[in-house]
């Protein structure tokens, strides 16, 4: 929130800004639902409508795949019992809350100009940032792989993601900040440097 105070000037560095703590909040939301039926079944029909509405990006077939490999895991789990059923549907709300982060990042020349007013172009920032919430998205994948692999194939051993997971992600909110704090730094330089 700071950020967005500190980069107010730079409006494309602010709305880039502005996306990432959109998706901070509705992951922070998402971390704080009960666990309970009734809300893994409005997170799943969440992620499926939205998967459904925008089917033309390829990282949202691989989302929608996604989801319902999870859905059958999770009916498959209800099924047969299963005790140690893993609660996959944070992750797979995430999944999709990254999947729509990249797609506004994408966007956030439009979305500026359409309802602010800013007239901009595609900044470097926009890419570097897209890269480092794809490798985000990646890593849920595989977090998702391999809570399939260890709970459905019965492979208790496979936990290296697992026990990396908050390591790479701490990484990547880092790799974010700096990011977006050096993209700031050049462009305010540029403004005070003579030609």
């Amino acid at each position: 929130m700071l950020s967005c105070i500190f980069c107010w000037s730079d409006k494309d560095t602010l709305g880039a800004l502005l996306i990432l703590l959109g998706l901070w909040f509705v992951t922070l939301l998402l971390y704080e639902l009960p666990e309970s039926t009734t809300f893994m079944v409005l997170v799943y029909a969440f992620c499926i409508a939205i998967s459904i509405y925008r089917f033309e990006q390829v990282s949202t077939k691989i989302t929608l795949a996604i989801i319902l490999c999870s859905i059958g895991a999770e009916i498959f789990w209800w099924q047969i019992s299963y005790v140690n059923k893993p609660h996959i549907y944070y992750f797979i709300g995430l999944l999709t809350l990254m999947d729509i982060a990249m797609e506004l990042l994408f966007k956030r020349v439009l979305l500026m100009s359409q309802y602010f007013g800013h007239q901009s172009g595609k900044i470097a920032l926009d890419w570097q940032l897209k890269g480092v919430i794809l490798a985000g998205y990646v890593m849920i994948v595989l977090m998702l792989l391999e809570y399939f692999i260890r709970h459905l194939a019965g492979l208790k051993d496979i936990t290296f993601i697992y026990y990396n997971y908050t390591l790479v992600a701490n990484l990547l909110s880092g790799i974010t900040l700096t990011t977006i704090y050096m993209h700031y730094f050049y462009n305010q330089s540029k403004k005070h440097l003579p030609a």
